[in-house]
């Protein structure tokens, strides 16, 4: 009985080194490539060298449109006050502001809040702008992000202020 387990385990052990040797035959350049990270990478690139001229030039980055939706506006009239959601459906990116414009009347109060990258949009960080001081009435309700790279406003929303 003793010499079957010891046999057994010879070939246990024997099965065990070869297929931990054949982990370099999946991945022959073990060491050559950087292992995978849990975050987003940079790569730089080449910035060309500025040459002297008679009239310097300030190099601008394009702006492009972003496509800025509102996924919750609601009026809280027992807390006295207007929450608000929204995201850039078309970007995701960190570094950005969103502005939450809430225009009654004549009156017109605002609050910016920061915006961060989730998966594949931007998310504002959720809105609260008090009902203080605004007109009693049909109000509108506009969010507008901003970036380095992308600026846009989402269409208004009419809302009831109490």
């Amino acid at each position: 009985m003793n010499k079957v387990r010891s046999g057994f385990v010879v070939a246990a052990a024997t099965l065990l080194t070869l297929s931990l040797s054949s982990c370099s035959m999946l991945y022959p350049h073990w060491g050559a490539t950087d292992f995978p990270t849990d975050g987003p990478t940079s790569t730089s690139t080449s910035v060309p060298t500025p040459t002297n001229s008679a009239s310097p030039t300030q190099s601008s980055v394009p702006v492009q449109a972003a496509k800025v939706q509102l996924m919750q506006v609601q009026v809280d009239a027992s807390a006295g006050v207007i929450d608000v959601i929204a995201q850039i459906t078309n970007v995701s990116e960190d570094g950005g502001s969103c502005t939450i414009t809430v225009v009654s009347g004549s009156t017109s109060k605002q609050q910016t809040v920061r915006a961060e990258s989730n998966v594949d949009t931007t998310q504002c960080f959720p809105m609260e702008l008090g009902l203080t001081g605004l007109t009693s009435g049909t109000g509108t309700v506009t969010v507008t992000y901003k970036s380095a790279g992308y600026v846009g406003s989402s269409l208004s929303q009419a809302i009831t202020i109490p």
